[in-house]
């Protein structure tokens, strides 16, 4: 023990491995057990291993995965080195490229949480005595997020024309209507069951698949006149389970999401207001750029046409099932029929 002392005194312990080897030495003879340290490397592939066995949805895990495997990368032949070596330069390191790609403020402090999560966990547990990611913040260059555009009713009309022309048109129709008579998102409006309406009381009740942690109780709101007309023209299956646009459930995310804004929006005529490089996957352009219209704008759509209807914010509020837990709670005594007043306020497009 005095020897391995005496090396490290005479400074003949340069490389880090030979002073880990050294350390462990000590703690054998201290009858301790030798501290095994994690790579970078190891410890994001580790963190996202017990992550996928908590159950958290597949959209969250993809978040961890591509977070984890972008920081790594940033960090270079470090990678390899102790996960402890991790330093706050190397999480600004990584949040600085993240805004030199161009990805919006917003993007990049989602990320910042996400990297921050791991080195929590091991501060809780007394193996790190800081978190390297929580100094770090988003860069001042960093562009803010574009703000989303309406659709005005001549263009919804012109979309769910195009649909006619289209394969699974009647899918997208059917998607369409969920987005601007319910304020669906695009995952939720492709993955409504026929279980979820119901004729006799002509309602249709779901749970946002974003804000489901926040608010898990079922949203029910009316359906409006265009939308039951839609509905019921449609093949009514003998199992309620069965998806209504089953076609559309099975696409990836992205699929959808990119037919939608590169084919469908074209063939109607409408621009997408886009700011930087395409997102088509056949360009050749692969960097970041941003639309004011998506599949997203019925939802501005919805509350700009109600607003502009008269109806009043709590209202509005209440069909866009707004996701912040206390505007939630403080407007959940709405009654059906008032919302179904609201909606009614929405002009059935002629198409």
């Amino acid at each position: 023990m005095a020897e391995l002392f005496e090396r490290a005194a005479r400074g003949e312990l340069q490389r880090e491995a030979e002073i880990k080897e050294t350390f462990n030495e000590l703690l054998v003879l201290g009858g301790s057990a030798p501290v095994e340290s994690l790579t970078a490397k190891a410890f994001f592939a580790s963190w996202i291993e017990r992550a996928e066995k908590s159950g958290k949805p597949e959209t969250t895990m993809q978040r961890y995965r591509q977070v984890s495997r972008d920081f790594v990368n940033s960090l270079g032949d470090r990678s390899e080195a102790p996960f402890e070596q991790i330093t706050a330069g190397d999480a600004q390191s990584y949040i600085d490229g993240l805004a030199a790609k161009g990805l919006a403020k917003k993007t990049i402090t989602n990320s910042l949480k996400i990297l921050r999560i791991p080195f929590a966990e091991q501060c809780r547990l007394g193996k790190l005595s800081f978190n390297p990611a929580a100094a770090a913040k988003p860069s001042e260059t960093a562009r803010g997020s574009m703000e989303k555009a309406p659709f005005e009713p001549e263009q919804i009309g012109a979309l769910l024309k195009a649909c006619k022309s289209i394969e699974l048109g009647n899918e997208w129709i059917t998607a369409i209507h969920f987005a601007y008579y319910c304020a669906m998102r695009l995952a939720d409006a492709t993955r409504m069951t026929w279980e979820a309406i119901d004729f006799q009381k002509n309602t249709i009740s779901f749970v946002p698949q974003k804000t489901r942690k926040k608010n898990p109780a079922p949203i029910e709101l009316p359906l409006h006149p265009a939308l039951q007309d839609h509905l019921l023209k449609l093949s009514l299956p003998d199992d309620p389970a069965t998806c209504i646009t089953p076609e559309l459930h099975a696409w990836k995310p992205a699929d959808r999401s990119r037919f939608f804004s590169y084919k469908l929006m074209p063939l109607a005529g409408i621009d997408q207001k886009r700011t930087g490089p395409a997102l088509d996957k056949d360009s050749k352009d692969k960097g970041r750029g941003v639309s004011k219209l998506s599949f997203h704008s019925f939802r501005h759509s919805l509350a700009s046409h109600l607003a502009a209807a008269g109806v009043a914010p709590e209202l509005r509020m209440k069909i866009t099932s707004h996701s912040d837990e206390k505007v939630h709670k403080g407007y959940s005594h709405l009654e059906t029929e008032t919302l179904r007043d609201g909606l009614s306020k929405l002009p059935s497009i002629e198409f």
